[in-house]
């Protein structure tokens, strides 16, 4: 049995890592629809306030090697309009660990009293490297995968336009920038190309939120990908999450606020295995709130 699980765990990372060359890092996350939206988009950086979130995603729990990636962002708001962004990525998958590194930057553009339009930019620095850990506790390397593995800095950018009232937010971002367009067609992995998503808020009453979200994920060569759900918020202190994906997955969740200071953010996503849609997930955000908001 002990084998059979090795087995069927190597033809899962092998999947795996064939499909993270084609992720934009923060791509699959769950936290980005409400809790951190600067993940998908740069133009949302500072749009929430000054903060800091952490976060961990696993996926197929009880295999070794399964996907553990694990994230620290930073927003920070300075100046009267602009606002800036880090992000620091740990993505290992069986023998190999990913790292990225991000800065953003976003500017607001005033339009009137209550609307804004929001421009981000972000540079973006990736390599690869081996996960020695994995090696030392038997697992195999072979020698095709490590010889491929490059471990040479990759720059590359995004850019987010966002639109943002008092109740209606809406982007689009583009991402890796340099690789989408240095790609010929039908060659190459399988590249995200970019979002377009926006969320609308509705006060129920004084203490009852909801907040719908539509997105809309582009591929290069395989169909995109469609998400529908919303956040419901109880008196400033308890939200829930749920969000169907038109692969078939559902993604459900919840957190607790602590006195405007912090939240705790826990996400599943349901195991559907189907080309751009991320399989069984567990996800869990730490999200501590700084002064000030544009």
């Amino acid at each position: 049995m002990k084998h059979i699980k090795k087995i069927i765990g190597t033809f899962i990372l092998i999947g795996c890592m064939l499909q993270l060359s084609a992720q934009q890092p923060m791509e699959n996350t769950m936290s980005q629809y409400f809790q951190s939206r600067m993940l998908w988009n740069p133009g949302f950086t500072g749009a929430d306030g000054s903060k800091i979130y952490a976060l961990q995603n696993r996926s197929w729990i009880g295999f070794d090697g399964a996907p553990v990636m694990t994230a620290l962002t930073g927003e920070f708001l300075f100046g009267t309009n602009s606002a800036v962004g880090i992000q620091v990525v740990s993505d290992i998958t069986g023998i190999i660990n990913k790292t990225f590194g991000v800065l953003n930057y976003a500017y607001r553009i005033k339009l009137n009293k209550d609307d804004q339009l929001r421009i981000g930019i972000s540079l973006a620095v990736s390599s690869d490297r081996l996960n020695s850990g994995y090696i030392d506790q038997g697992g195999a390397a072979d020698p095709l995968l490590v010889n491929s593995i490059n471990q040479n800095a990759q720059f590359d950018g995004n850019i987010g336009f966002v639109y943002k009232s008092n109740v209606l937010a809406i982007g689009a971002s583009f991402f890796r920038i340099r690789e989408n367009f240095s790609v010929k067609d039908g060659s190459g992995a399988n590249l995200s190309i970019g979002q377009i998503g926006g969320t609308y808020d509705i006060n129920v009453n004084d203490k009852v939120q909801i907040k719908p979200l539509m997105m809309l994920r582009f591929y290069r060569t395989t169909s995109s990908l469609f998400d529908i759900g919303a956040q419901f918020d109880f008196n400033n202190l308890i939200n829930t999450m749920i969000v169907y994906q038109t692969s078939g997955n559902m993604r459900v969740g919840g957190g607790l606020r602590i006195k405007n200071i912090a939240d705790l953010n826990l996400y599943y996503n349901s195991n559907v295995k189907i080309a751009n849609s991320a399989s069984q997930q567990y996800e869990l955000g730490l999200c501590f709130h700084l002064k000030g908001k544009q």
